[in-house]
């Protein structure tokens, strides 16, 4: 990777091709979920089919929902996710 590598959401939704492949992982990582999945994000209760539609649209939880996705990858990169401390 080069310094200029995006570092936050916002570099990502800026530059249409790294969030277009955000927004089809983040896709891909929700479809492979159970039905049965419900998120809450603040006071909002969202199921599956909620969250594949906020993605979609690129609304404010749909952002939300692709910035926490892309924190995971990113600790799970670095290794922090399976850390045994």
């Amino acid at each position: 990777m080069n310094d200029q590598s995006p570092s936050g959401i916002e570099d990502i939704i800026a530059d249409p091709e790294l969030k277009e492949q955000l927004k089809k992982l983040v896709l891909e990582r929700i479809n492979v979920m159970p039905d049965t999945l419900r998120m809450a994000i603040g006071s909002v209760e969202l199921t599956k089919e909620d969250l594949i539609q906020r993605v979609r649209e690129e609304d404010e939880l749909g952002k939300q929902v692709m910035e926490m996705e892309l924190e995971f990858l990113r600790a799970l990169a670095r290794g922090a996710v399976y850390a045994n401390e």
